[in-house]
């Protein structure tokens, strides 16, 4: 507005609520018919006609005024409404600024887990010491097997057994024999079924995140056996130590095996603890290969 007045002597300006009304002052101000026009002045000098057209803005910079008004005047209205809807967000939110959102209730009995993790519902106590157990009368461990440079002649492996936070019988250690992942894997498994028969559990679940162990105890080791330890190729089965051990455990009925299978690194907390047990496994199989 500053600009559209500046050096006209005189100027009249003013702020209108409708676009109506600031016609009608173009109307009656920029023709030299109304007040303060050069008729009303009582000089018809050409001097003095000159210095009323150069008091009034032209016709067209006023328009350019209205128009802006327009703009600015439904600019301030949208900023309104965002403040309204920021005091009720403010209101409802208890200050937060977020919507208040309404939880459900959870139901009495929870869902199995995506991850295939039943939830252990009480603890139970096995010889000394209690351990988490599902409402089908399972108790829960997870094992895990680490290995650093897998594969290579530098690796160094290890396993970890996880029953529970701050549980007595978690175990990390190296592993024995062969340093590769899957040895881990196996000989986790097979600790964590000696531990809990020796405390006389009757019905575990193991959970694992490796697929292969899986596959290896439910799908390939009876074929295996019968075909004196050969893959299908004739090529023989590299982990035979590892899997006549697992097998010799599971050979005991006393207790009931359960496998499932969880993703590896995707919050679930057995895993993780099993996995950071395995990887302190394999820092402690990395000792003892330097020590030698």
């Amino acid at each position: 507005c500053q600009r559209q007045v500046t050096g006209f002597t005189g100027a009249k300006f003013k702020k209108f609520p409708t676009r109506q009304q600031a016609d009608a002052f173009v109307r009656e101000h920029g023709n030299g018919s109304g007040s303060g026009s050069a008729s009303d002045s009582g000089s018809n000098s050409p001097s003095a006609g000159a210095d009323v057209q150069s008091a009034v803005p032209p016709v067209d910079s006023v328009r350019v005024l209205i128009d802006n008004y327009d703009e600015i005047n439904a600019a301030c209205s949208r900023i309104e409404g965002l403040k309204r809807e920021l005091d009720e967000l403010r209101g409802s939110g208890s200050g937060t600024g977020r919507r208040a959102v309404e939880i459900a209730p959870l139901p009495a009995k929870r869902k199995k887990l995506d991850s295939g993790v039943k939830p252990v519902t009480k603890l139970e106590k096995y010889g000394i010491y209690s351990f988490h157990q599902d409402e089908d009368g399972f108790v829960h461990v997870y094992t895990d097997g680490s290995c650093e440079g897998n594969g290579t002649a530098a690796a160094c492996a290890g396993l970890g057994v996880y029953f529970g936070e701050g549980h007595a019988l978690n175990t990390s250690k190296p592993v024995s024999g062969r340093a590769t992942n899957n040895c881990g894997e196996i000989q986790a498994a097979s600790l964590a079924i000696r531990l809990a028969k020796q405390q006389g559990i009757k019905r575990l679940t193991v959970n694992t995140d490796s697929k292969f162990l899986i596959d290896s105890i439910t799908k390939w080791l009876p074929g295996w056996k019968r075909n004196a330890w050969k893959l299908s190729t004739g090529k023989p089965v590299k982990n035979q130590v590892d899997f006549e051990e697992l097998d010799r455990e599971l050979a005991d009925k006393s207790i009931e095996i359960k496998w499932n299978h969880v993703d590896a690194h995707c919050g679930i907390l057995g895993n993780e603890r099993a996995d950071a047990l395995a990887r302190e496994g394999s820092a402690m199989f990395r000792r003892q290969k330097a020590n030698r």
